[in-house]
């Protein structure tokens, strides 16, 4: 199987019409939105509140397909597979790495769009 692309320049080209304003736009706006999940996401871990957990992880995995971030939201797909298998307790250990995949998509999204 191929491994996921941290973020599919032509799939996100392609998405918003080539506009490079719009996608600067989009990005910028990702990017400051996702932080904030990112941030109610762990308090949601921590606090065990899964119900809350799968609403912002499944909000989180919506703002990131529109930027194309593919292995992001492929690793909180499998964080809300988690969840509804009941296997709570596996995925504070995946936000570790959930907060590293954000941080390798912001680099890449700043290397391509928000130059």
């Amino acid at each position: 199987m191929i491994e996921p692309q941290v973020f599919d320049s032509t799939d996100y080209s392609n998405r918003l019409a080539c506009n490079e304003e719009l996608m600067a736009l989009v990005a910028a706006e990702f990017i400051k939105e996702a932080q904030g999940l990112l941030d109610i996401l762990h308090a949601h871990i921590v606090n065990q509140e899964w119900g809350e957990f799968s609403l912002v992880a499944h909000r989180l995995r919506g703002a990131a397909l529109e930027v194309s971030g593919n292995r992001f939201c492929k690793l909180i797909a499998e964080m809300e597979m988690l969840y509804k298998q009941g296997s709570v307790e596996v995925i504070s250990s995946r936000y570790g790495m959930l907060k590293e995949e954000f941080d390798a998509l912001v680099y890449a999204l700043k290397q391509h769009v928000l130059h």
